[in-house]
Formats: C-alpha cells, sequence, structure tokens
C-alpha cells in the first residue's frame, strides 16, 4: 500500500510540476496560430539570447489584443522575484504604446500581465523585453505579429 501512495504521489506531483512549466496561451488554444502569429485565441513567441530567454503572450484574436504577458522562462525552481519588463507595440490608429512593469515571484517562470483591450495596427509587431543586470536588450526581445 505505501509503495503505490509513493507511486500515485510520484505521478500527481509530476503532472503539477508539468502544468506550472506549460506556457499560459498553451492550454487554452484550442487551435494555437503559428509562434509569432495572432491566430484565434493568440500567439506567443520566445526570444533566448545570449542572457536569458523572455517570452510574450498575446491573448486575442486578429488585430484585437485583450492583454500582454512578458515572462522570464528561468526553469529554476526556487523563486525568482522583481523581474522588470518592457512591451510596446502600436494601435491601430498607428500611435505606439508602451507599459512598463515588475514581476511577482515565480518558481520555474515569472511574469507581468498587461491589460489592453484593444486593436493594434494590421502587420505591426508587438514585443517584449526584460532587463537584466541594468541593462535593456534591445537585440533580445520577442515579438509576435499582429494581422487580420
Amino acid at each position: 500500500m505505501k509503495r503505490q501512495a509513493r507511486t500515485l504521489l510520484v505521478v500527481v506531483a509530476a503532472f503539477l510540476l508539468s502544468l506550472l512549466m506549460m506556457n499560459p496561451a498553451s492550454a487554452a488554444d484550442a487551435n494555437p496560430a503559428p509562434s509569432g502569429e495572432v491566430g484565434v485565441t493568440g500567439a506567443d513567441h520566445c526570444n533566448y539570447p545570449q542572457w536569458g530567454p523572455v517570452c510574450v503572450n498575446v491573448n486575442g484574436g486578429g488585430l484585437f489584443v485583450a492583454d500582454v504577458t512578458a515572462s522570464y522562462p528561468h526553469g529554476a525552481p526556487w523563486l525568482v522575484c522583481d523581474k522588470e519588463f518592457h512591451v510596446w507595440g502600436y494601435y491601430e490608429n498607428g500611435q505606439q504604446w508602451h507599459r512598463n512593469g515588475r514581476s511577482q515571484c515565480g518558481a520555474l517562470r515569472t511574469w507581468v500581465t498587461f491589460s489592453m483591450n484593444a486593436n493594434m495596427q494590421n502587420g505591426s509587431l508587438v514585443c517584449a523585453d526584460m532587463k537584466a543586470d541594468n541593462t535593456w536588450h534591445g537585440s533580445g526581445f520577442a515579438c509576435v505579429h499582429i494581422s487580420r
């Protein structure tokens, strides 16, 4: 009986760990778009520059963006806190927008979600960057393509 309980505990722990490691869009997208392109329910893209990964997730469809999540999937089982993120893009009228925020603590992944609820410019990009070692890494950001 103890052996069965221990086996069940290991299976449940592995399942929960796999859920934590999932990207938020991956679980919700029944019909996901190719990486980096907004589809019916959203899109996500990660970039892996030398200093570490940064990801952007866009929830919405077509030109409409409900929210944008910038994340750092560090993969460490300990907590990583207080990462600074910057996201930007273009509204449908061509005006550029910017949002900045700091993450809470997260094991395996830390992130900030920005509410948008707006249409974006057709053919534009929504991008995310993360500050590391007091520097924004302009060449290391991740973007998704917005189109009808």
